[in-house]
C-alpha cells in the first residue's frame, strides 16, 4: 500500500515551477551579469615571449647525441623552477615578485608548422603574463638567459677545450715555422759558401732533415687545426644553446574571456535558479499540504 502523500506527479511539479518563472530568470541574468562583471574587472594583461634554441650536442665524431639539451622538458623545469624565479625577480625589478612571476611564466614547444614538418623539439618558448608590458618581457628574456646558461655547460667545456687545442697548435706553428725559416737560411748560406759539392751536401744533409721534418709536422697541424676550427665553428653555430629572439613589451593586451564567462554565468546562475525554484516550489507544496 502506497501513501498518497509520496506520490510525485513530475508533470504537475515542472508546472508549478513556472510559477517561480521570475525567481529562474533573475538568477541567470545575475549569473551572466556577475560572470561579465568578474571579467571587466580583471585588470588587462600582457604575454611577452621569447624563444630559446636549446643546442644539439655532439659527440667526438660529429654524431648528435642525447642530452639535457635535446629534452624540452628540461628546458620547462628549469624555467619554472623557483631557483630560477628567485634568481630572475632581482634582475626585472619594477616591482616584480615571485609569486607574481610564478603564476605569469610558461615554458612550452610550439606546434610543428604542418604535419609532414619536424617537430622543432630543440626550440622552445618562454612566456609571461604581467599587467606590465615592459616587466613582462624583461621577465621573458631574463628566464630565457638562465634556460641557456644552465644548458650551456657542456658545449661551453667543449668550446675551451677545442679553443686550446687551435691556441696550441698555433703556437707549435709557429715554432715549427721558425725552424724551418732557419733551416732554410742555412741551406741557403752554405749553397753560396765555398767548398766543394760533396761538402757541401754533408753541410746541408741536417738542416734537409730538420726542414722536411718541420714541412711534415707543419703539415699534420694545419689538418689538425682545420679540423679543430671546424668543430669549433659546429660549438657554437650549432651546439650552442642559445636565444633565438628576445621578447619586447607588447603593445596589446591579451584577449578577455568575456563571451565565455558570460555563458558560464549564465549557466550557473540558470542552475542555481533551478535549484532555488525547487525548492521555493516543494516549500509551497509542504505548506499547502500541512
Amino acid at each position: 500500500m502506497t501513501d498518497d502523500r509520496y506520490e510525485i506527479d513530475l508533470g504537475d511539479y515542472l508546472r508549478g515551477l513556472l510559477h517561480w518563472w521570475w525567481v529562474i530568470v533573475v538568477l541567470a541574468v545575475l549569473g551572466a551579469v556577475l560572470g561579465a562583471g568578474l571579467t571587466l574587472s580583471q585588470h588587462k594583461t600582457y604575454l611577452a615571449t621569447s624563444s630559446v634554441y636549446l643546442g644539439q650536442p655532439t659527440d667526438a665524431s660529429g654524431a648528435s647525441i642525447a642530452a639535457l639539451n635535446t629534452d624540452p622538458r628540461a628546458a620547462e623545469v628549469i624555467g619554472s623552477a623557483d631557483s630560477t624565479i628567485a634568481r630572475v625577480v632581482p634582475l626585472v625589478g619594477q616591482g616584480e615578485t615571485k609569486r607574481r612571476l610564478r603564476a605569469g611564466v610558461s615554458v612550452s614547444v610550439p606546434p610543428a608548422a604542418s604535419k609532414s614538418a619536424i617537430a622543432p623539439i630543440n626550440i622552445v618558448t618562454v612566456g609571461v603574463h604581467d599587467v606590465k608590458p615592459a616587466r613582462a618581457a624583461a621577465a621573458a628574456n631574463a628566464i630565457a638567459g638562465v634556460i641557456v646558461e644552465r644548458l650551456a655547460s657542456y658545449d661551453q667545456a667543449k668550446i675551451a677545450l677545442l679553443t686550446q687545442q687551435v691556441a696550441a697548435d698555433d703556437k707549435r706553428l709557429a715554432q715549427l715555422r721558425a725552424t724551418n725559416d732557419g733551416a732554410q737560411k742555412a741551406l741557403a748560406a752554405i749553397a753560396a759558401g765555398g767548398g766543394t759539392a760533396a761538402t757541401k751536401a754533408m753541410a746541408s744533409a741536417p738542416y734537409l732533415g730538420i726542414a722536411q721534418s718541420a714541412t711534415g709536422e707543419i703539415q699534420t697541424l694545419l689538418d689538425d687545426k682545420r679540423t679543430a676550427a671546424l668543430t669549433l665553428l659546429v660549438a657554437h653555430g650549432v651546439e650552442s644553446p642559445a636565444v633565438v629572439t628576445r621578447a619586447s613589451p607588447p603593445s596589446t593586451p591579451q584577449p578577455r574571456a568575456l563571451h565565455l564567462n558570460t555563458a558560464v554565468g549564465l549557466v550557473v546562475g540558470l542552475v542555481v535558479g533551478l535549484i532555488v525554484a525547487a525548492l521555493l516550489e516543494w516549500r509551497r507544496r509542504g505548506g499547502a499540504a500541512a
